[in-house]
């Protein structure tokens, strides 16, 4: 393995523990529980996908002319996962990227979508505002985070962020919660066990391979490049424990019946 993605993956280790161990996955109980950490993290979930069309715009040329752009192999790795992700197929067979199967599963659930929907019409012309509306306030910081590091424009940066801040970090006892539910409740989270299936399996496995290769090609021997891409990967990691941070309280809080400005 190339010396300095091992750095870099040595560098986000203890990140990456602290997530897969995190208190939230213990407070998920019941479905009611489930509802609320899908309304928290559908937002999480559109996040990506704008990571992953920001790589795709920057990367191939997605203008009329068309022109050759970049590294033709960093062009197909991105495509790939493109596929995966915004063009896969949903438990019903349809098309569907990995954001719509993520709604139908929050429908199927009795989880709320109203919020996102609403977001999602009011992105323009300002997403700051859309954000301060619709989304919960550690939605709109972990959001905004991710935009920040978009807006800079550093290609191996938001490839890392991309790559490491991925949805494998849900662990597997999320899994074990999900198949209890749906012996519980039949028929209530069959679309997110799909959704699991589908997506950690891919960015586990296909997808985190190519977006280490990725994130190897944009950074060549640049020690530089290197540096800051090691550094958005913390950082992403970093906002993700945050946001896990309040989503966990906003549970707590429910439980006890007190409000969470969360």
């Amino acid at each position: 393995m190339n010396t300095s993605l091992e750095s870099l993956q040595s560098a986000i280790a203890p990140f990456r523990i602290r997530l897969l161990e995190h208190r939230l996955y213990s407070e998920l109980r019941d479905l009611e529980d489930l509802q609320r950490f899908m309304e928290h993290h559908v937002f999480a979930v559109w996040d990506f996908m704008s990571l992953l069309k920001a790589l795709q715009r920057e990367l191939t040329c997605v203008d009329v002319p068309w022109v050759p752009r970049g590294d033709a192999a960093v062009r197909t790795l991105i495509n790939q996962i493109v596929l995966g992700e915004e063009s896969d197929t949903g438990l019903d067979g349809k098309p569907c990227s990995h954001f719509e199967l993520y709604l139908q599963a929050m429908e199927e659930a009795g989880a709320s979508t109203d919020a996102m929907r609403q977001f999602l019409d009011r992105l323009e012309p300002s997403l700051p505002l859309a954000l301060s509306t619709f989304a919960p306030p550690c939605a709109r910081r972990f959001v905004g985070s991710t935009f920040e590091l978009i807006q800079r424009g550093q290609l191996h940066a938001i490839a890392a962020s991309f790559t490491f801040g991925r949805e494998d970090l849900i662990p597997e006892m999320f899994g074990e919660l999900v198949n209890r539910l749906n012996a519980q409740f039949p028929g209530r989270v069959e679309t997110l066990r799909y959704y699991l299936d589908r997506h950690i399996a891919l960015d586990g496995d296909e997808h985190g391979d190519m977006g280490r290769e990725m994130v190897a090609r944009l950074c060549g021997e640049d020690p530089l490049r290197w540096k800051e891409a090691t550094a958005a990967a913390v950082s992403a990691l970093g906002n993700r424990l945050a946001f896990w941070d309040a989503i966990a309280d906003a549970l707590e809080a429910a439980k006890a019946g007190a409000p969470a400005s969360v």
